[in-house]
């Protein structure tokens, strides 16, 4: 079990109060009734300040519409990830992935369309990814993977199902939806987050790029 911050500080709560109530008993051989009495409300001052502490972490790490990790946890968080890759001197992943004609949806459907499309991608991504990877809202209609790198061909095979899957929510919205993704790789193309997304990126837009080109779209 994930011991959040409520968890942790209704036991510490109640723990302390138990010290306190102890220290009196062996001080005074004696329990008053109010200390007993106090055990609820310290338990329930507990709960609700843990469950405080727990939304700001939540909102400081993951995006509020999709509950994604955010922006600000992958910076956060990349220099560490890369470090114990390397020492396990292993590789990573990196996927920048765009939804097509998010803007098109946005002005067809209505923004509350738009949202549930970003939210069931999201929840793509979830299904589609492994615990230990990282995925999160980069911005907009922008997502970020990052994962463990095998191979090459490995990585194909993952990018061609999560195509698949995303394709796939058109039949659950009710609206064409495909994607655009593109990937790097840490550490051959860089060390650095941001030139690897840079890569990523620009793969990405190659890709679309390719995608119209081959469709006869202008």
């Amino acid at each position: 079990m994930k011991c959040t911050g409520r968890i942790v500080i209704t036991i510490f709560a109640f723990l302390l109060h138990s010290m306190y109530i102890v220290y009196y008993f062996c001080r005074d051989g004696k329990i008053e009734p109010f200390d007993v009495y106090t055990y609820p409300l310290l338990i329930f001052g507990g709960y609700w300040t843990g469950k405080q502490y727990d939304k700001v972490k939540f909102f400081s790490e993951k995006d509020e519409l999709t509950g994604l990790y955010n922006r600000r946890f992958v910076i956060k968080s990349f220099e560490k990830i890369a470090s114990l890759a390397e020492r396990a001197n292993s590789k990573l992943f990196l996927l920048v992935i765009d939804c097509d004609n998010f803007k098109l949806i946005n002005d067809r459907n209505g923004h509350h369309k738009g949202d549930l499309i970003l939210t069931q991608i999201a929840e793509t991504l979830i299904r589609s990814t492994r615990k230990s990877d990282i995925a999160a809202r980069w911005g907009g209609d922008e997502f970020l993977v990052i994962g463990h790198y095998k191979d090459e061909a490995g990585l194909q095979t993952f990018l061609k199902r999560l195509h698949n899957d995303l394709e796939n929510l058109s039949k659950q919205v009710n609206v064409g939806v495909s994607a655009s993704i593109g990937s790097a790789v840490f550490p051959d193309v860089s060390r650095d987050l941001d030139e690897l997304i840079k890569s990523a990126d620009q793969n990405m837009y190659m890709y679309k790029e390719q995608r119209k080109t081959g469709s006869g779209e202008k």
